[in-house]
């Protein structure tokens, strides 16, 4: 069991000026549970936690940048911090795990769009992120299997999430996302010779709800990789990675956002191709590796 304190204060400067209506000073607890046993070959854990989720800077910010000729999209400097209390249930047995966790979440951080304000044009809207107006329940099933089988590490795992998210509408009333949400997954890593490796993915998503995203259309995803590192001795290591993305050009998004105003939501498929270069020196001669303290804030910015 834990129990940790945090406290953090947020000053709000617009043209160096200090908005004080903005300014936030949180003070927060967060306790913590957890406890494990073997039951045979099978390991199992149940753990307690409330966490804490800060809106990204970038959201925070009050400047609006043009998407179209219909649409501006603007920050939110009022934003508050997400809140989750996590009932965590998992198993694992060799290379097979299982995970259950259910969240009952406050302030949840997501996308709304209204009319733009000022304008009297009724098709020009505002999207912003805004925080959930009603606590709501997740529950989220991880089943996911990892076996090492000779040069081959295939990864299989299926994902579930259901909620009872309470978003408005564009006619004024108060509906329940519940729609269960799915996704597939197989990841495969080859090893080759001459520290070669082949990677290749494909992932598959169904029609459901999240948050207050309503996904119409069901997805497929696939990837192809070849990875090569080579050994600079001195200079360290680098690992070249070529890499087509959406291999079947299929990975389109057709969603409704649902708000003030409902937004509909398509992406077309994007096949693209990358070469990443990634150079590796002087890793053994740092004599500390601590994470710090400030590695949240710092992913924030």
């Amino acid at each position: 069991m834990g129990l940790r304190y945090e406290h953090l204060t947020n000053n709000y400067f617009n043209f160096s000026k200090k908005e004080n209506e903005v300014c936030r000073d949180y003070g927060d607890w967060f306790p913590t549970a957890v406890i494990s046993a073997p039951v045979g070959k099978v390991q199992l854990s149940l753990s307690y936690r409330r966490d804490i989720e800060r809106p990204p800077y970038a959201n925070l910010t009050s400047s609006t940048v043009y998407i179209n000729r219909y649409t501006y999209q603007s920050g939110n400097p009022y934003l508050k911090p997400t809140y989750t209390h996590s009932v965590v249930l998992n198993t694992a047995y060799k290379w097979m795990n299982m995970t259950l966790n259910y969240g009952r979440i406050k302030d949840a951080l997501t996308m709304s769009t209204e009319p733009y304000p000022g304008s009297t044009d009724p098709f020009i809207s505002l999207v912003r992120h805004i925080n959930s107006q009603e606590d709501y329940d997740r529950l989220t099933v991880i089943a996911s299997a990892r076996p090492a089988i000779g040069c081959w590490h295939p990864t299989w795992a299926v994902v579930a999430m259901f909620q009872n998210y309470k978003s408005p509408t564009a006619t004024g009333e108060i509906i329940t996302l519940s729609q269960p949400w799915f996704n597939g997954s197989w990841r495969n890593t080859i090893e080759l010779p001459h520290a070669f490796r082949l990677s290749a993915d494909v992932e598959w998503t169904t029609k459901g709800e999240y948050n207050n995203f309503r996904i119409t259309e069901p997805r497929i995803f696939g990837s192809l990789g070849l990875q090569k590192d080579f050994n600079l001795r001195r200079l360290g290591s680098l690992t070249a990675d070529l890499r087509c993305i959406d291999l079947f050009n299929t990975n389109k998004t057709d969603a409704v956002i649902f708000g003030y105003r409902d937004l509909t939501v398509h992406n077309p498929a994007r096949r693209t191709f990358t070469l990443d270069l990634t150079w590796k020196f002087n890793e053994a001669r740092s004599k500390y590796r601590g994470s710090g303290a400030g590695e949240k804030q710092k992913a924030r910015m």
